[in-house]
């Protein structure tokens, strides 16, 4: 239950409470490889992801089949509240990135006080409200980098958010750079073509998945 503890969904809530809360909720644990698919969120789906452990992607799928990339999420994540708790017409796919191990939870168990009426169920509601609220911030930082015109310009803003939460003038990549074309919404072969304009400009270096950012140059 170790990274259980660390889901958002139970801050607060100690490992031997998240463990009863495990039978309240009927969780079904299930293992996924690498590209696997993981869910495939339709009009009516009722569940919710709890990470125990790997990584996985969030893609919306276009009309044409292909994919537009939303979130990336890793160790102690949760995913489908947004489209579990709300209507919608579109069809989201979740992709396993890294080996990972997954609980699903009906969200009918978790909106609705189980038959023991444990405390501690209240708690997760008001973690699950939270966890909504920096859902809405993460989805409107997205909104920014894609109202940007260029590539160049959305790499930069895409650069300068990760850099701001990592409190330096470097990051590490989450994912593969054709992974970073799908969520900034561009071909990946004109935004490799950037990316090398922009280290020949030394705006930017890369080291492996560190990316460090030269501030100085990409002011405007």
């Amino acid at each position: 239950m170790k990274n259980l503890s660390k889901n958002p969904i139970f801050t607060g809530v100690t490992p031997e409470d998240i463990e009863k809360m495990i039978v309240c909720f009927e969780a079904e644990k299930k293992m996924f490889r690498d590209k696997q698919t993981v869910y495939v969120y339709d009009a009516g789906c009722q569940k919710v992801g709890l990470l125990y452990y790997g990584c996985v992607s969030i893609n919306r799928i276009n009309a044409d089949g292909s994919l537009d990339m939303l979130e990336y999420i890793e160790d102690s994540g949760i995913f489908g509240t947004a489209f579990t708790f709300f209507e919608h017409d579109d069809e989201f796919i979740v992709i396993c990135e890294r080996n990972c191990a997954i609980l699903f939870v009906d969200k009918t168990h978790i909106t609705k006080r189980c038959a023991n009426a444990c405390a501690h169920h209240s708690v997760v509601i008001e973690n699950l409200l939270t966890f909504l609220s920096k859902k809405i911030v993460n989805l409107t930082e997205k909104v920014d980098i894609l109202s940007h015109r260029t590539i160049r310009e959305k790499l930069f803003c895409y650069f300068r958010m990760q850099t701001a939460k990592s409190g330096k003038n470097f990051f590490q990549m989450p994912f593969s750079f054709l992974a970073l074309a799908n969520y900034l919404c561009i071909d990946r072969s004109a935004m490799m073509r950037e990316l090398k304009k922009m280290k020949e400009e030394k705006a930017v270096r890369v080291d492996g998945k560190n990316i460090y950012l030269n501030h100085d140059t990409t002011k405007s």
